[in-house]
């Protein structure tokens, strides 16, 4: 089974199912089959051929939906790219995937021609989300007399469908192959992890670049539920959307559920649909609690769950289901269907539970690094993929993360791990953001340092600085106490809300021990 199939299949075992809502304009599966093949048959009809690379620089829409199963179903590969990318990022991206075909919304062409200096394949304008096309567009004449009947085209598991470029929170994103089997049967074990039904309504909002997006709305697709799809998140209008669509999954980050929770429109909005708020990433200022409260989740008004993934795995790993997410408040869970872990140490070696190291994984995952065999030797050993998260887990093989490997700071001997010195520093009262990186020390080889945005009414002081490393040094052993605090407006964040460590490590390598 390939990507393409998940729909075909569905249009014809279930035609008149609803499969996507976009603003006013709602497409059953069938619908939407027949609209991925006439894509599928232009891009055939541009030359596009299996294993050709077909970049995209556009936001969320119909149109990338289609154009997302219908590369699938010719065997081409789908590389989507950040609509956040300044002109040297485009370029990278694309000098490094060589695409045959560049498909672009209007806003990003001054940027793509920048970055293309006049060099590289053929452009295509794409329409922009719910947007009407005039007949004589480039879009409506690329589709054009294209026959809505399923592609001639023969196609392995094993095949690449997609490159997805990863967040680059460590420098420069890596593309991260991605083969039909993985997208599949990954597909199929969080389904049946989250328990996805037929009768489902799901939001997606994510940023198409992010796996957040593709990987999570493939497992609705995969059930023969409904997508409604926005083109990109606005925490008013999604609220609106769950009332209006009758949205029964919502999947959040800290800082997307954050806008949705502190939104005006939220006390007087009918989010009574939803029945389960599954989340990911790391929750410094306890939103989740607050998610929790709100929605009656204590009391099974709501199920919510905590998933664990990452791009370059199926991307999904560990789940902690609903009825046991408050007992194991905060953990991961344990593997999902289809997927083994495990923890070891710096050396290799198997660890017991309660002991700290690395999760290596087993089961679905990317392929390759594209063109970076000395980053997938390093990722990939002997089939297990090394994910560079830092866990612990109970007797039950319930997991925590307890960091970045990378994002561990090693002083006078003791491992450091930065999300436990976050998790303290950001309880102070005064804190409303933080980000703990190391900074080199002569003597203790790094320091710990804090780098802090503050809540409204506070000023960044050498007193408050003293004042929150004294916080923390009450609280946790001490050398996890910051040696500078610094304090600014906002952190360097992705698209997820994940901190860019290496931005901070830049930016404070050789500043002043004033302290802010």
């Amino acid at each position: 089974m390939h990507v393409g199939d998940i729909i075909r299949q569905h249009a014809r075992n279930l035609p008149g199912q609803l499969a996507l809502i976009a603003a006013d304009e709602r497409l059953t599966y069938d619908a939407l089959n027949l609209r991925v093949n006439g894509v599928a048959h232009a891009l055939l009809r541009q030359g596009i051929k299996r294993g050709d690379r077909v970049a995209v620089a556009a936001r969320n829409s119909v149109h990338y939906v289609c154009l997302y199963f219908a590369t699938a179903k010719i065997g081409a590969i789908l590389v989507p790219m950040s609509f956040w990318y300044r002109a040297d990022e485009y370029r990278y991206v694309l000098e490094n995937s060589e695409p045959s075909l560049l498909i672009h919304e209007a806003e990003f062409l001054p940027v793509l021609t920048e970055a293309r200096g006049g060099q590289g394949c053929p452009m295509l304008e794409m329409p922009v989300f719910a947007a009407p096309t005039a007949p004589d567009s480039a879009w409506e004449l690329f589709l054009s007399t294209s026959p809505d009947h399923e592609p001639d085209v023969r196609l392995d598991a094993d095949l690449p469908h997609m490159i997805l470029y990863t967040s680059g929170t460590t420098g420069r994103p890596k593309g991260a192959v991605l083969t039909h089997g993985r997208t599949v049967v990954d597909g199929f074990n969080i389904a049946v992890a989250l328990r996805i039904r037929q009768t489902d309504t799901f939001i997606n909002f994510f940023p198409p670049f992010h796996v957040g997006n593709w990987d999570h709305q493939k497992m609705y697709f995969v059930a023969g539920a409904t997508v409604v799809l926005v083109a990109q998140f606005e925490a008013g209008l999604v609220l609106s959307l769950i009332a209006r669509e009758r949205v029964t999954v919502l999947l959040g980050v800290p800082t997307m559920l954050t806008a949705l929770i502190d939104h005006p429109d939220l006390t007087s909005t009918d989010v009574s649909s939803l029945r389960l708020i599954y989340y990911g990433a790391y929750d410094p200022n306890r939103i989740l609690d607050r998610i929790a409260d709100h929605f009656g989740a204590r009391q099974g008004r709501i199920e919510m769950m905590h998933h664990y993934g990452l791009t370059e795995a199926g991307p999904f790993v560990a789940c902690c289901p609903a009825e046991r997410v408050f007992e194991k408040w905060g953990a991961i869970g344990r593997g999902i269907p289809g997927v083994e872990v495990a923890i070891i140490d710096d050396d290799g070696a198997r660890l017991p539970p309660g002991r700290t190291g690395e999760l290596i994984v087993k089961g679905p995952m990317m392929k390759e690094y594209w063109r970076n065999p000395e980053a997938t030797a390093a990722a990939i050993v002997d089939g297990w993929l090394h994910t560079g998260d830092i866990v612990a887990s109970d007797a039950e093989g319930f997991m925590w993360i307890v960091d970045r490997k990378k994002d561990m700071i090693r002083s006078g001997g003791h491992n450091v791990y930065s999300k436990e010195v976050e998790d303290c520093v950001a309880s102070h009262p005064a804190v409303a953001d933080v980000g703990v990186i190391g900074l080199d020390d002569p003597v203790y080889e790094e320091m710990v340092c804090a780098v802090v945005v503050l809540r409204p009414g506070h000023t960044g002081s050498d007193e408050l600085a003293r004042e929150i490393a004294a916080f923390v040094r009450q609280r946790k052993a001490g050398y996890n106490t910051p040696k500078r605090v610094f304090f600014s407006d906002a952190l360097p964040k992705n698209a997820v809300g994940k901190i860019l460590k290496h931005v901070l490590r830049e930016r404070y390598r050789g500043a002043s021990k004033s302290g802010h």
